[in-house]
């Protein structure tokens, strides 16, 4: 009774430590041949679709840039799939995604650092005088991202930064050495034409930082193995 008992233990903890992963999935081919998908994401429930598997393998790993997963087959950016995932229970999508791919698409993957140009984003001015739009707030964080603004109260640095990556086109990095939280209001274009400054311009006017240029190591998911699933 006492081995079955201590089994018994063993076996429940190895199924503590399980990934999530989704009670009910389905995985389809999408040949509609357009570029257009829906969404749906909840704590229950994962549905995207008309999606390539490299979106899907950038949002297992945390929302990842496109140049940040390396490697695997042409038609990770061509073949487009409908995928969806739901859990009896609330809990992380990212990983209960990354268990899916895992399976279905026998995808293995490892990280990997490597040098590549950065942005460092760091206080522009030598007196350390911040921008008109960005403040010292006491507030719980929040925000609020756009296509082309970022406005958001007791915002962390390291969560600009990474908000930056996208419009900047490379990881940005902090070195702002400012703790706590601001509120930021930053509205930049994208349109070289515009009015509207370029996102360098805007961070230094609006907010009084700077993204200078640098070199610094990066992870990167490089995918060692992935397949076509087979039909639901």
């Amino acid at each position: 009774m006492r081995h079955a008992a201590i089994a018994l233990l063993l076996l429940a903890g190895q199924q503590a430590a399980a990934p999530p992963a989704f009670d009910v999935t389905s995985i389809k081919a999408n040949k509609s041949g357009t570029n257009q998908g829906d969404q749906i994401v909840s704590p229950e429930e994962y549905s995207q679709t008309n999606r390539t598997l490299r979106f899907f393998i950038q949002q297992a790993f945390g929302g990842r840039r496109d140049d940040e997963i390396v490697g695997g087959p042409d038609w990770l950016n061509t073949d487009r799939w409908d995928i969806r995932g739901r859990a009896n229970t609330p809990g992380p999508n990212m990983a209960r995604l990354r268990a899916l791919l895992e399976d279905r698409f026998k995808l293995v993957t490892h990280l990997e650092t490597q040098t590549r140009p950065v942005y460092e984003l760091v206080v522009a001015r030598a007196d350390g005088k911040l921008g008109p739009q960005m403040r010292p707030s006491p507030e719980p964080m929040r925000f609020r991202p756009g296509l082309t603004s970022f406005i958001g109260t007791g915002v962390r640095m390291q969560v600009l930064a990474s908000m930056l990556a996208g419009p900047a086109q490379r990881p940005v990095i902090d070195r702002t050495n400012l703790s706590g939280g601001y509120d930021v209001d930053l509205q930049w274009s994208a349109d070289s034409t515009s009015d509207t400054p370029s996102i360098f311009t805007a961070v230094q006017e609006q907010l009084g930082l700077k993204l200078q240029p640098a070199k610094a190591g990066v992870d990167v998911i490089v995918i060692d193995h992935v397949a076509r699933p087979t039909p639901d």
